[in-house]
């Protein structure tokens, strides 16, 4: 059952883009960031850094880091920026009952519609700990959907590396997971491995609400001559360290019905300037 099946089943329409509901036009995409990126100024001024990133045309944001704030702090912080806090991006901890009607209290107070979360800190090479998660993420995307949330997955690298039974950590969850759990893909995760993203996005059509933008190169392995050290603005999406061709990837998401680019260049935390490079770039093509 793909996305667009299960929504009518359930009718729960607010869960699905439009451009998969009574064959609308799709919406263009739009251009959101992870404040993971830019972690370091947030830490001094999650304000002040927040409306930075808006003055360069980014429209909303993904974030697992609150700075102090409560729930209707963050959201009337957002609103006050003019920024759509698209997702929160949360530890399947947080998912786990009694917390996770902690959590949706918290999504409801702040305004947002969407969780994805990762990998929790466990056994990665453990397959009954892996099973442990799918279950969980079943759960809260069950309840989730009834409360008007929608429940995604993020992958990073480990996903793509680790194998169970001769099948990639990703495509054992993605047997396993409900249809109601999105796919919160990361293309530059999976070309940094040696996969093909496009061929990963053919798996799940209409999976995929939220996709991280991260540039597809490895922020510990870059400037290994001193004459090739990078500095800020030279790491973004599209840069010339980045493997990605993203004017590729970016049409298939756009075709797929892809509501939120999720940019995360990671190199330089305390820098607007990947950031800037990578809106500037991704405006030409999206």
């Amino acid at each position: 059952m793909n996305r667009r099946e299960f929504v009518a089943m359930t009718g729960v329409a607010a869960l699905a883009p439009d451009c998969v509901i009574g064959g609308s036009k799709p919406k263009r995409m739009r251009l959101g960031f992870q404040v993971y990126g830019v972690r370091d100024m947030c830490a001094k001024n999650f304000a002040s850094t927040l409306n930075a990133v808006r003055m360069l045309g980014y429209e909303g944001v993904e974030t697992g880091r609150f700075y102090g704030r409560n729930a209707k702090e963050l959201g009337a912080l957002m609103r006050d920026v003019g920024l759509e806090l698209f997702s929160l991006q949360l530890y399947p901890h947080a998912l786990v009952e009694p917390k996770l009607a902690e959590t949706i209290k918290f999504c409801h107070e702040c305004s947002c519609h969407r969780i994805d979360t990762a990998w929790f800190k466990g056994s990665t090479e453990n397959e009954n700990d892996w099973q442990l998660v799918v279950g969980v993420i079943n759960h809260a995307a069950d309840v989730c959907a009834k409360e008007g949330i929608e429940i995604g997955y993020h992958n990073h690298d480990q996903e793509f590396r680790i194998r169970f039974s001769g099948k990639t950590a990703c495509e054992w969850l993605f047997e396993r997971f409900s249809p109601m759990v999105m796919q919160e893909f990361d293309p530059g995760w999976c070309v940094i491995v040696g996969e093909d993203p496009l061929k990963w996005l053919e798996r799940h059509p209409h999976r995929n609400p939220t996709v991280h933008v991260m540039p597809a190169f490895e922020v510990d392995k870059l400037g290994c001559r001193e004459v090739e050290k990078p500095r800020p603005g030279e790491c973004g999406v599209g840069s010339k360290w980045d493997k990605a061709d993203w004017k590729k990837i970016i049409p298939s998401l756009k075709s797929d019905g892809t509501e939120w680019l999720v940019v995360k260049p990671t190199a330089f935390p305390g820098s607007l300037d990947d950031l800037k490079a990578s809106h500037d770039y991704l405006k030409g093509i999206v």
